[in-house]
């Protein structure tokens, strides 16, 4: 499996946006974590062709809401 050269950046923001969901649905950090794993947004963030990644985690936390709440 090849791993992307940005995987390390993904990785945190990935847990970085997954303590922004938490605070915001109140909850662990670690559910609002699996909560943007288990998402469309999570699996685009690890995804080359969508540059997620280039994103703050704010910015992806908000695409997560975008995308579960549809606010």
């Amino acid at each position: 499996m090849k791993v992307s050269e940005n995987e390390y950046t993904m990785e945190i923001l990935a847990s970085l946006a997954g303590k922004v969901i938490a605070k915001k649905k109140v909850v662990s950090d670690i559910q609002g974590f699996d909560l943007l794993m288990n998402s469309k947004t999570g699996e685009m963030l690890f995804d080359d062709r969508y540059n997620l990644w280039n994103n703050g985690p704010d910015y992806i936390a908000a695409e997560y809401f975008l995308e579960t709440e549809g606010k």
